[in-house]
């Protein structure tokens, strides 16, 4: 038989292999628990960061809400109506009553200085509730490019082709050009020059007369609206305050436009129709 000491010996040997397995696996558990106690934390903070976020965002946006409201609350209630488009009622600061029609803000008729050579060549329709923003606006005139209100230009010579019902001085010269964004029931919406009614199965939102700046005294382009035949003005402006003009324009045939059935001299209708 083998002595005592050579079987303990062999015993410690053998188990060696096992104590060290054992060993290494407590270090990998460590190094895991180690880990996954690492990725938690870090989880964590970035659950903390986002909510801290989407809660910072939320704020802004509620109190962009609340500032918006409180600057709006003389605008009208907009009614959609599912499918709908917008067009510019130039020359009135109302919509069209009728069902499927509704106006989403009015205002003033504006564009570019008539003697200035450069600057936008349309006209824009300005909402009559103007906002700042604080801390965004610099109080001096340091810019090249201005805008201007918008006026009638045309004389009395061209007063019957409107109906002055809804102007007190039964005047359009010299004062200022009104404007409605009106909202209709329907996808598509469309401005007919030289017509007064529009196409089998549309709906005629109001007519009017294709106006646009001198081209003598106006220096630089502008584009063409169609200013209802119905107009109104922009109280308090009578008196020539120069700014952006709007005439009448007239035909001229014979230019690429055939002389019939279009007249020399002749004032150029318009019509804006809606297609529900």
């Amino acid at each position: 038989m083998r002595p005592q000491s050579y079987r303990n010996s062999v015993r410690k040997i053998s188990n060696k292999p096992l104590i060290f397995g054992t060993f290494l696996l407590l270090v990998a558990l460590f190094c895991v628990g180690n880990v996954v106690h690492q990725v938690t934390i870090y989880l964590k903070r970035l659950e903390n960061l986002v909510a801290e976020k989407e809660s910072g965002v939320k704020e802004i946006h509620l109190q962009h809400i609340v500032h918006k409201r409180s600057l709006e609350e003389d605008s009208p209630v907009i009614t959609t109506y599912g499918i709908d488009t917008t067009y510019v009622r130039w020359g009135r600061s109302d919509c069209p009553v009728k069902t499927g029609t509704s106006m989403v803000y009015h205002g003033y008729v504006a564009g570019s200085y008539y003697a200035h050579l450069g600057g936008g060549s349309d006209f824009l329709c300005l909402h009559h509730n103007v906002t700042w923003t604080a801390l965004r606006v610099i109080k001096s005139q340091t810019g090249p490019s201005y805008i201007y209100g918008a006026e009638y230009r045309d004389g009395p010579s061209k007063y019957p082709l409107f109906d002055l019902s809804f102007i007190e001085e039964q005047a359009l010269q010299y004062q200022g050009v009104p404007c409605a964004i009106c909202l209709v029931q329907g996808p598509t919406q469309l401005m007919i020059p030289s017509r007064e009614t529009c196409p089998e199965g549309w709906t005629i939102e109001y007519t009017g007369y294709i106006m646009t700046g001198s081209h003598d005294t106006t220096k630089h382009s502008s584009s063409h609206l169609c200013v209802d035949d119905t107009p109104q003005v922009v109280p308090g402006t009578k008196g020539s305050q120069h700014g952006a003009y709007l005439f009448v324009v007239e035909n001229k045939c014979g230019y690429s436009v055939p002389c019939k059935p279009y007249v020399s001299g002749w004032e150029i209708r318009c019509v804006v129709c809606s297609l529900g």
